[in-house]
């Protein structure tokens, strides 16, 4: 289950799709379904975007007259976590880029999106956590640090 979602409208959208696509267990399909669950566009307009019967994504929902710039970066996130689509020429690459897909404010979520797609890899991430103080360039132990 994702850490954080935007509302309780992405919530009931995430988790009634995941269900409906009775891929309760498909991280392919959680992070499609997280991130096209961020907006009222792409809830509006899932069918556009993926189709239930086939269970698959559809990629002419990229061309839908309601894209929006952040709905389109959304769904080419979606496509390219569930698929590894990146486009179908060089312009289109560009396109999927994290350069020009992280670059507005759903970016936590975006982030969310990634670790549902790789939750085996974000379960035994375990950080070695320590702190560089920046103008002295000081590495402390997390435990040093005064609280």
């Amino acid at each position: 289950m994702p850490r954080i979602f935007k509302d309780i409208s992405h919530e009931q959208f995430y988790e009634s799709n995941v269900i409906r696509a009775n891929r309760q267990h498909d991280p392919y399909r959680k992070a499609l379904f997280y991130l096209l669950g961020l907006t009222d566009e792409t809830r509006r307009h899932i069918h556009d975007v993926y189709d239930y019967q086939e269970n698959s994504i559809r990629l002419e929902g990229l061309q839908e007259g309601w894209q929006t710039g952040t709905s389109s970066r959304l769904t080419r996130l979606a496509f390219n976590l569930y698929s590894g689509y990146t486009g179908e020429d060089e312009q289109q690459v560009y396109q999927y880029s994290p350069y020009y897909l992280f670059d507005n404010e759903l970016m936590p979520f975006f982030f969310e999106a990634v670790k549902l797609r790789y939750s085996e890899y974000d379960r035994c991430f375990v950080p070695n956590m320590r702190f560089v103080d920046a103008p002295a360039l000081q590495v402390q132990e997390y435990g040093e640090l005064e609280h």
